[in-house]
């Protein structure tokens, strides 16, 4: 599993890295089922996720993985930040996070993301 906890100002964030899997929807469902299980192991309302989704394609398959994510995880996760989303991508992010019905941010850069996460 590439995703993991990181410590940012004292915070703890699940880094849910789905960066580099070009096109292959298998390898982005199998990581994102883990960081999935890590998530839904936390108390309802307290995690704070940042997405990583550099060099990954936003095929339709891979917009399906990350919706059923967003409603599986939903009642987990506090604030979410997304990075790596650019150009067609960033208008299947705004669909995801309309099906989400969440408060998703997509930033730039990771260092923008964890400072939003962490702010109150």
């Amino acid at each position: 599993m590439k995703s993991k906890w990181i410590i940012y100002k004292g915070a703890k964030i699940i880094y849910a890295d789905y960066s580099g899997f070009k096109n292959d929807v298998q390898a982005l469902q199998m990581e994102n089922d883990a960081a999935d299980a890590v998530i839904c192991q936390q108390a309802e309302g307290s995690v704070l996720c940042l997405v990583d989704v550099r060099e990954s394609v936003g095929s339709s398959d891979a917009v399906a993985v990350m919706k059923n994510s967003a409603k599986r995880t939903k009642p987990y996760v506090r604030k979410m930040a997304v990075v790596g989303v650019t150009g067609v991508k960033r208008i299947l992010a705004d669909a995801i996070v309309r099906f989400s019905g969440r408060d998703i941010l997509i930033f730039d850069d990771v260092k923008s993301a964890q400072d939003w996460l962490v702010s109150d």
